[in-house]
């Protein structure tokens, strides 16, 4: 499990903190939702995966706002994997 929370956009940024399953400790990751390149401060002892997923959580966030699927960004979303 990881949480995606206190999600937000401003202006052309879409950011959030996540925190991995059994952590205490944030990271933090931005999408640019123009040119869609991402970047996630990774949380020690937890490697690449947890930052890479928090970046699709973002996407998909960014996806189903475009698609209407949703009409407003929740501040929390838990991911599964």
């Amino acid at each position: 499990m990881l949480k995606l929370i206190n999600i937000v956009q401003n202006n052309n940024f879409m950011e959030a903190d996540y925190i991995p399953e059994n952590s205490t400790t944030k990271g933090h990751v931005t999408l640019n939702v123009i040119t869609k390149e991402s970047h996630a401060d990774l949380v020690e002892n937890y490697g690449s995966m947890y930052g890479r997923m928090a970046i699709n959580g973002l996407r998909n966030t960014l996806d189903e706002l475009n698609k209407g699927k949703i009409s407003e960004i929740s501040k929390e979303r838990v991911m599964w994997y």
